[in-house]
């Protein structure tokens, strides 16, 4: 295939990326961690409680642009995803890898499970992925050029991969000590490197000073997943969900590893089989979820592809291979992206875990098995939560006298963003970041409450003599099934005095 043909077939499998994502852009409801980070920005600044600021600085711009709506959440992770089939196409090429190769990497970016669902929700981690294989890339360019100017960029990709997600410090980390363990560790003596890192830190900067000012809030989110969310990770199913998460696409990513450290064609490149190697390594040790690997697949990808191409030289073997890989993947898309309503997902869920045994695709944080896998029952509800919030609040005449209160940050952020178009007022949580946004003192005429929770606490059923249950989410299959909202007036004591011991005596969840 002729190099200009090869440009315009990938160039078209990108566009379909982007066109693909976009369809089913409307399939569900917003995401409790996009509804989240819109929120984030509302409130532009340079860190948050549980991420580095980059989500909310987007949602901020996005907002000020094109305004809220479900296309607005779902148009930069869909334009991300084709940007990856184009980058991921050129780490194969750079590892040496012909047309077929090239071919083999951009489906599998455009159609394997990893790589579909973060190019549907709006995360920092698909940004996260989009970062780490821009950093393997500019190494792979670094090892093939010699020039150093790659390593000035790969301090300001790193820096700004920090202001995204600080998991890429463990690939930075591991890329160092896989260039000191090899015969290319005097890189890391060279002046260009250390104006790298001097670049990185002044990108990241805004964020290190903001953690620094907040106690290392980053540090103090990480030891509170590991007390509360960690803890069910099981190290065998994290192993067993780097086979899983590529789907039929783990022909090319576990081979990828295998050529990166072992095959001949890419000996110049072992070293990045070290560090996907090392990232693994620590993530197992540390009992990390199993998608915070998700970086590492592309690099693994491509490497794979060059492999097999290497190994498939007759055409028939080559169409053999490419139609097992889109065919399955297609048979899998429902466990990446919404395809139909939550209603007949469920069904198809529960026949595929019938037929096939795969039930792992349900398991929630908790440990549990569900109907839907997490994600997805985290996109149902909201739009009820938030009418059943409107309808409290326009029972109360005098609306300078409320106050909202969401447990949760997905039930804060669903009233403060889709009640928008109700006028609700911003919510207010001790839940994620809106433990810096609540208020230590409300004014002394507030005496009606607006409580969303699971159950009425017994501080609030005691101090409210007039308290409604005005409705609860109704959908089985939301996350927040049975989520309720009460209406709370006639407070027995003064609500202001309440609320200020309250969120005086509070410590901070992270």
């Amino acid at each position: 295939m002729q190099a200009n043909h090869l440009k315009w077939l990938i160039l078209i499998i990108v566009l379909l990326k982007i066109v693909f994502h976009l369809y089913f852009h409307n399939m569900l409801e917003p995401h409790r961690d996009e509804l989240l980070y819109f929120s984030l920005g509302t409130h532009p600044a340079s860190g948050y409680a549980s991420v580095p600021p980059m989500i909310g600085w987007l949602a901020f711009l996005l907002m000020k642009t094109i305004g809220f709506s479900a296309l607005a959440i779902k148009i930069l992770p869909a334009i991300l995803g084709g940007i990856m089939v184009w980058l991921t196409a050129k780490i194969t090429e750079e590892l040496g890898g012909a047309w077929f190769a090239q071919l083999l990497a951009a489906l599998g970016i455009f159609i394997s499970p990893i790589f579909v669902r973060p190019f549907y929700l709006y995360q920092p981690v698909g940004f996260d992925i989009f970062f780490w294989t821009l950093l393997f890339y500019l190494t792979i360019r670094y090892l093939n050029t010699r020039q150093t100017n790659y390593l000035l960029y790969l301090g300001i990709a790193a820096g700004l991969a920090i202001l995204n997600k600080h998991l890429v410090v463990l690939q930075l980390g591991s890329l160092c000590i896989a260039f000191l363990l090899s015969s290319e560790r005097k890189v890391l003596m060279q002046k260009p490197f250390w104006y790298a890192i001097g670049l990185c830190v002044l990108i990241a900067s805004p964020n290190i000073i903001w953690q620094l000012s907040h106690g290392l809030s980053s540090f103090r989110h990480f030891s509170a997943l590991n007390k509360y969310q960690l803890v069910n990770v099981n190290r065998v199913n994290f192993l067993k969900e780097q086979l899983l998460m590529p789907g039929i696409f783990c022909l090319l990513t576990c081979a990828g590893l295998l050529a990166l450290l072992f095959f001949k064609k890419l000996n110049r490149f072992h070293l990045l089989g070290v560090a996907i190697l090392l990232v693994i390594g620590i993530l197992f040790a540390v009992k990390g979820k199993g998608y915070y690997t998700a970086g590492i697949f592309p690099l693994a990808l491509a490497a794979g592809a060059v492999w097999w191409e290497d190994f498939l030289k007759q055409w028939y073997f080559r169409v053999i291979l490419t139609g097992i890989l889109v065919a399955f993947s297609i048979f899998l898309l429902p466990i990446g992206i919404p395809t139909d309503t939550p209603e007949n997902l469920a069904i198809h869920f529960k026949n595929f875990s019938a037929k096939y045994g795969m039930d792992g695709m349900l398991r929630h944080e908790d440990g549990e098995i569900h109907t839907l896998p997490q994600d997805y029952a985290d996109m149902i509800g909201w739009e009820e939560l938030a009418k059943i919030t409107a309808t409290a609040y326009n029972q109360v005449p005098d609306k300078s006298r409320v106050l909202i209160f969401g447990d949760n940050y997905g039930q804060a952020s669903a009233v403060n963003i889709l009640g928008k178009k109700y006028g609700l007022p911003e919510p207010v949580s001790f839940s994620d970041n809106y433990y810096y946004w609540a208020p230590k003192k409300i004014p002394a005429t507030t005496d009606t409450f607006i409580y969303i929770n699971d159950e009425l606490g017994e501080d609030v059923n005691k101090l409210f003599a007039d308290i409604k249950l005005v409705g609860k989410i109704s959908n089985p299959l939301a996350r927040e099934y049975g989520t309720q909202v009460y209406l709370c007036q006639k407070p027995r004591t003064s609500f202001s005095e309440f609320w200020y011991k309250r969120v005086a005596g509070l410590e901070s969840p992270f």
